[in-house]
């Protein structure tokens, strides 16, 4: 079985990673379970790794910005420009973001952001207009991947962004 591109890129990402933190090859293998010649081929694109080996590799790298580009590599989508986005995707765990959630939900315990909405703004200190606007930050980097993401869908499958549109609007009146 030949190497697909998908792997070839994918393993070029775990290259780069492996060589910016030293890591002794010989000692990767025997952690992961695989001969150094096959991990070489394999960090060198010559050998497919399969998903249990990505995932093993990924494993042993831990890094979540290497784990998001390979993640964005095996399933086509943009990287994120903000990786506290809240999904359900399969890939959450593996790259940290049920950690990043719960960190995001201790700061919006701090202050209801709803609540800061209903005080005039002569009435907030610093403070709360900082977390405002650090809210505000954070909602436009999750809408603009959002869109991102709606774009590339449509790009993708040849949809019409407008009449998408225009259909979800029918669906959700229809609610």
């Amino acid at each position: 079985m030949g190497v697909s591109s998908i792997e070839r890129r994918i393993a070029a990402i775990y290259r780069k990673e492996v060589d910016k933190q030293e890591i002794n090859q010989r000692a990767m293998s025997q952690d992961i379970n695989i001969s150094p010649q096959l991990l070489s081929h394999i960090l060198n694109g010559r050998r497919s790794m399969g998903i249990e080996k990505m995932v093993d590799v990924a494993d042993y790298l831990q890094d979540p910005d290497t784990d998001f580009e390979a993640a964005a590599e095996m399933f086509h989508t943009p990287l994120p420009m903000n990786r506290k986005r809240r999904d359900d995707h399969p890939l959450s765990k593996m790259v940290g973001q049920d950690k990043e959630e719960m960190e995001r939900i201790e700061v919006e315990k701090k202050y209801d952001v709803w609540d800061l909405l209903t005080i005039h703004p002569n009435e907030l200190n610093h403070e709360e207009m900082d977390h405002l606007k650090d809210y505000w930050f954070e909602l436009n980097d999750e809408i603009r991947m959002e869109i991102s993401v709606l774009n590339s869908m449509c790009n993708r499958y040849g949809w019409n962004i407008r009449e998408m549109n225009r259909l979800a609007k029918q669906r959700e009146e229809v609610k």
